[in-house]
């Protein structure tokens, strides 16, 4: 599976009524398998419940030979490679998606996820960036922006992405955690109870679970 703004998804195939349903599904994937027809669309699902990689590899460089200059088939080759860690060529692909369609905003969050992957947060950022560019009010981007901040110990430059993240989107859950955890990191108690009880309204399982983290031992 592929992790995208701190949520697991994948493809669905609905086999009763011969269409592809998108259940939770990878932005970048999602995006793609509703430019294609029904038939590559269900290809892709097949591919990706199976987490058959190589043939999703294999799909879009054979797609790639006759249509060389789509972004989309460059972007799910990146997204294949970058699912068997093959981080330097999968960087590669989705530039080459980019070049094709700059603003595409989704696949700017696969290559920033993939980079981050790598180690490479200082591009990672930059593409999180560029996706903002282009999408002022993404709370995926600002979500992916905050979670790298917060993961390279930066919680003050997570603070404000978090802060944008849920008030584009205030029901994203991993927005609200995020943002009680930074608030828990820099100290600022009342903020981070506020979080906890915004949390609260949409989860009450997972405020309690981060809130027994925050008790001291």
């Amino acid at each position: 599976m592929f992790r995208q703004a701190g949520a697991i998804v994948c493809l669905v195939v609905c086999g009763a009524c011969a269409q592809v349903a998108l259940v939770s599904v990878t932005p970048i994937v999602a995006a793609l398998a509703r430019n294609f027809d029904q038939r590559t669309a269900r290809a892709i699902a097949e591919l990706d419940q199976k987490q058959d990689w190589p043939g999703m590899l294999a799909l879009a460089q054979g797609q790639l030979q006759r249509l060389p200059d789509s972004s989309e088939w460059w972007a799910l080759r990146g997204y294949a490679l970058a699912r068997q860690g093959q981080h330097a060529a999968a960087v590669e692909s989705y530039r080459r998606a980019l070049r094709l369609s700059p603003e595409d905003e989704n696949t700017w969050l696969a290559l920033g996820q993939t980079q981050s992957d790598a180690g490479d947060d200082a591009e990672a950022i930059k593409a999180y960036k560029q996706a903002l560019r282009y999408r002022p009010e993404s709370a995926p981007a600002y979500l992916a922006l905050a979670d790298l901040y917060l993961r390279r110990g930066e919680p003050d430059l997570a603070l404000p992405n978090y802060r944008e993240s849920v008030r584009y989107e205030p029901e994203l859950e991993p927005g609200w955690i995020g943002l009680a955890t930074a608030y828990q990191a820099t100290g600022q108690f009342e903020r981070r109870d506020q979080a906890l009880l915004a949390l609260r309204k949409l989860d009450a399982a997972a405020a309690e679970r981060l809130e027994k983290q925050f008790r001291p031992n």
